[in-house]
């Protein structure tokens, strides 16, 4: 029993040793530096985008939204409209076929002798 301690105090000794960092000294200044492209803008310093122009971007989102949301209503508007008018000029044929036919019974009829 007293194996089985010292080999697992052994084990945990080894597995606690100093591990060597992947990444060398040598390795680190091979390294490209890091550039980052944004800096922070505090909402009350120089670049801070101000209240009456936030207002006046807000304004702008909403005129082109609005103006968004008409062009789709008139394309749906135009395109009911187009859809009522294939259905009345549909009726219209149906009416010409019905009354066509209507004629052409007497015009089957055998002469009389």
């Amino acid at each position: 029993m007293k194996h089985i301690y010292f080999i697992a105090i052994f084990v945990f000794a080894i597995s606690c040793s100093k591990n060597n960092s992947t990444v060398s000294q040598e390795n680190f200044e091979k390294m490209p530096a890091i550039t980052y492209d944004t800096t922070a803008i505090d909402s009350f310093g120089p670049g801070a985008t101000s209240e009456s122009v936030m207002a006046k971007i807000n304004a702008v989102a909403i005129k082109r939204e609005k103006d968004s949301l008409a062009a789709i209503a008139k394309a749906e508007q135009e395109k009911l409209d187009k859809e009522k008018a294939e259905k009345e000029a549909q009726k219209i044929k149906e009416e010409k076929e019905k009354a066509k036919t209507e004629q052409t019974p007497t015009e089957n009829l055998p002469p009389n002798p």
